[in-house]
C-alpha cells in the first residue's frame, strides 16, 4: 500500500515506533524534540520495527508525501499508533488524526 502522509502525520508515526523501539531515541530540544538514531547505526542487524522505522526516517528526510507499506509493515504501524494512543493523554486531534491514519492502515489485508 501507499500510504500518503502530511508532515504531522509522518511525526506521529516516526513518534509511535521509536516510542515502541527505544524512547531514550526522543530527545528534548527548544519547543520540540529530535530523534536520535546513532542506536541504530552501530546494530548489525536491525529488528521489522527498526527497519520500518528506518524507512520512514528515509521517507520523512526526502520530504517524501508517500511511503510503500507491505501488509506486515502497515499492521505494525497500526498497532504502534494504537500504543501510543494508551501511553498517554493527548490533545482529541492527536487522537483523531491517529484513528485515521490506523483505519488506513486497516484496508491492508
Amino acid at each position: 500500500m501507499i500510504l500518503e502522509l502530511n508532515s504531522d502525520e509522518m511525526l506521529l508515526v516516526i513518534i509511535s515506533i521509536v516510542r515502541k523501539i527505544n524512547p531514550a531515541m526522543l530527545k528534548a530540544e527548544g519547543d520540540g524534540f529530535t530523534v536520535d538514531f546513532t542506536p541504530l547505526q552501530d546494530k548489525t542487524e536491525l529488528s521489522s520495527d527498526e527497519q520500518l522505522l528506518t524507512k520512514l526516517r528515509h521517507a520523512a528526510e526526502s520530504e517524501a508525501a508517500t511511503v510503500e507499506l507491505d501488509a506486515r509493515e502497515a499492521r505494525q504501524l497500526s498497532a504502534s499508533l494504537e500504543r501510543l494512543e494508551r501511553l498517554q493523554k493527548w490533545p482529541a486531534d492527536v487522537i483523531n488524526m491517529s484513528r485515521e491514519l490506523r483505519s488506513k492502515l486497516s484496508t491492508v489485508v
